[in-house]
């Protein structure tokens, strides 16, 4: 590759990225909190999902803070891949429990 074809390669790339930038931030396709929870819980019995929907509305209200569900949310697919869900509630409960809120 000579050094045009790089400096061309390399300008074209820096003004696409603002393009590219506006497009995925303006995406529909974009899951929401509440979607990500219960598909990468893999949610099945209405319980659950009910759960899911509870942690949701204790974020929503400021009583448990986003950052903690999130990091329980990734432990619980790091402990078990095909089953998450469980490991998730207890951690939750747990964790939410040590702030003062019930689930």
């Amino acid at each position: 590759m000579n050094r045009r074809r790089w400096l061309y390669w390399l300008g074209s790339l820096a003004l696409s990225l603002p393009l590219l930038n506006r497009l995925v931030k303006a995406s529909p396709m974009q899951a929401d909190f509440h979607e990500t929870l219960k598909f990468g819980l893999k949610c099945r019995l209405p319980a659950e999902f009910a759960f899911v929907e509870l942690v949701v509305l204790k974020v929503d209200q400021g009583l448990l803070p986003k950052v903690m569900v999130l990091s329980q949310f990734d432990w619980a697919r790091k402990q078990r891949p095909r089953i998450p869900f469980p490991y998730f509630q207890f951690g939750m409960r747990k964790r939410a429990a040590a702030l003062g809120v019930d689930l």
